[in-house]
């Protein structure tokens, strides 16, 4: 089975091979195309590297949440119909194998339902290289920002209708979700180093489109949020 992955991207060199090599364990027939917003960094030759295929878009340097709206919605509709299609971010690791995939289909799902999992690294390190990211088993879960309907094939839904974010959509066509919901890893609160270099980097390119009110540069109070986080997260 061959499911097409959309990733949007801006200077993610370092998840963006952890999540390439994510999808390749669980989907290893999958196509990923990164939505490359003009990276500065090393994000377009890793995605090379790993034969992905690049589209580069340009927002100006600044997070415009309605172009980010328009790319999800629309970067799946030319495939042929009864394709499985992956939408999402460059922290969003959907946790579904090719063969439960295979099952959903032939039980004529047409949508995955899907549980966000806030992963919780204890990294010290701002490329994370201090810990193994596919290992990690700490998470406050359920994570309702992360339920996404992240997952969906091509033909039977015509139109997705993300909203903001893409938290929430209006699918429209041939609706059935999956009995079972699976887990969507949401890689942000991998250490603190990571997330306050994260947060800081994405308040700079906040624009009046863009939902980025949650980018913060308060250090303290990234750390406090990511030790309440850590305190309040589970073994799963």
């Amino acid at each position: 089975m061959i499911v097409y992955i959309y990733l949007l991207c801006y200077n993610e060199e370092v998840l963006l091979p952890q999540t390439i090599a994510h999808y390749k364990k669980y989907l290893p027939n999958c196509k990923i195309i990164i939505y490359d917003n003009k990276s500065t960094d090393n994000s377009v030759s890793i995605a090379k590297n790993n034969n992905c295929e690049i589209i580069t878009w340009d927002s100006n340097n600044l997070i415009d949440d309605k172009k980010y709206m328009d790319i999800k919605n629309n970067c799946w509709k030319k495939l042929d119909d009864n394709t499985w299609v992956i939408v999402g971010d460059m922290d969003e690791w959907l946790c579904i194998t090719e063969e439960e995939l295979e099952k959903e289909d032939k039980n004529g799902t047409t949508i995955l339902n899907v549980e966000g999992y806030n992963i919780i690294g204890n990294s010290n390190q701002v490329n994370l290289v201090d810990i193994n990211l596919h290992s990690i088993n700490r998470a406050i879960k359920p994570w309702i920002w992360e339920s996404k309907r992240m997952c969906f094939k091509k033909g039977p839904i015509i139109d997705i209708n993300y909203n903001g974010g893409a938290h929430t959509c209006n699918p429209q066509g041939i609706i059935k979700f999956s009995s079972k919901a699976y887990i969507n890893k949401h890689m942000e609160y991998l250490g603190i180093p990571f997330i306050v270099n994260k947060m800081i980097n994405r308040n700079r390119r906040v624009g009046k489109d863009s939902l980025g009110g949650h980018y913060i540069t308060d250090v303290q109070k990234i750390t406090d949020n990511y030790n309440n986080y850590y305190k309040t997260s589970v073994i799963f």
